[in-house]
């Protein structure tokens, strides 16, 4: 009787091992083209690459009437023109799906030079966190977890992953905002961003008969919702920026978190020093966690001008050419001292 149990779950293994050799080599590539091309691309793209920069929207975004429409990724690639800088692109992407997309580079066949991840300090944020785009992109890196490709298929089928539905994820937020406590080194009145949030809406900005200026109040409760809040070693993206950080470090490949400019000028001017205080506070706990080994972070916080962001009343990275550049050169001089002999100026 044993034996044949035995000889059954045996079998049973030899056609699962058959049927997942069957299927990387006929169905998955196909699958993976599907649900995340990002991937097919770091493929096909590793064996010429010196340079990956993975990026989201505040990448490719540029103005209608932007003369030039470079890229950041594209422009800091000029100052290198001898080396091939690939750019890997997704909107709304954040550590928690970099992390695997970098370890899909196979360091035993072509290794890069440097890999440059883009830090948005919104990703750190509770409305990025519980984004209703956030189960589109977990579904994306199904295909890619660290069992077989047909096991990883079967669970995709059963949709077997962070697959919260919209209401779900709003709620987090909104726990988030009414219950987590902003931390100052000084006294100040507004406990949660729930409570500062309301405050604000409550006719902080007035025109001159008196009326609410709804505009003003509505951007500068964005604002409190962006950017108010601590970042600490608890963050879900503290521990996803930790891995590929690490992963960079055990490979030996130098690191460049590209830290996003934020609209500095209009959170003060709109909300106050307190915000501004948050905002530079998290920028510097940032810097000072990931400046060693070999991760160098590039601080664009303060580097681009309030009306230089295509998004006036909204929360974006997104610049006009001019932000792009300032960005993109800021990088460049970063990797300089990497990439000496390489470098040209082009601007």
């Amino acid at each position: 009787m044993l034996n044949k149990i035995f000889i059954k779950i045996g079998s049973l293994i030899v056609i699962i091992i058959g049927l997942n050799f069957i299927y990387s080599y006929t169905l998955y590539e196909n699958d993976l083209a599907e649900k995340c091309e990002q991937i097919i691309e770091i493929q096909n793209s590793q064996a010429s690459t010196d340079i990956f920069y993975f990026g989201e929207s505040s990448n490719f975004n540029v103005r209608e009437n932007d003369s030039i429409k470079k890229y950041i990724s594209e422009i800091t690639g000029l100052f290198f023109p001898s080396l091939k800088l690939t750019t890997i692109n997704k909107a709304a992407t954040h550590a928690g799906i970099y992390k695997y997309w970098i370890k899909q580079i196979d360091v035993n066949d072509h290794k890069p030079k440097a890999v440059i991840v883009t830090l948005n300090m919104r990703s750190f944020d509770a409305a990025w966190i519980n984004s209703k785009l956030e189960t589109q992109l977990q579904e994306s890196i199904v295909l890619v977890q660290s069992y077989p490709n047909l096991i990883n298929r079967f669970l995709l089928s059963l949709q077997a992953f962070d697959n919260k539905i919209e209401q779900q994820r709003e709620s987090a937020m909104l726990k988030d905002w009414s219950t987590t406590q902003l931390k100052f080194p000084y006294t100040f009145k507004y406990k949660t961003v729930r409570e500062w949030d309301n405050a604000m809406g409550q006719g902080s900005f007035l025109r001159e008969d008196g009326s609410w200026d709804s505009e003003k109040i509505t951007l500068a409760c964005h604002y409190i919702k962006g950017y108010a809040f601590n970042i600490s070693e608890n963050n879900p993206r503290i521990k996803d920026f930790d891995e590929i950080a690490n992963w960079c470090n055990k490979n030996e490949i130098n690191l460049y978190l590209n830290l996003m400019a934020e609209n500095i000028e209009y959170a003060d001017s709109l909300v106050g020093k307190e915000l501004v205080f948050l905002m530079k506070q998290n920028r510097d706990f940032l810097v000072k966690r990931y400046s060693k080994n070999n991760c160098t972070v590039v601080d664009n916080l303060e580097k681009v001008d309030g009306l230089e962001f295509t998004d006036q009343t909204w929360t974006t990275e997104h610049y006009g050419y001019k932000g792009r550049m300032i960005i993109a050169k800021n990088l460049a001089d970063s990797l300089r001292k990497q990439f000496s002999k390489q470098y040209k100026k082009a601007y």
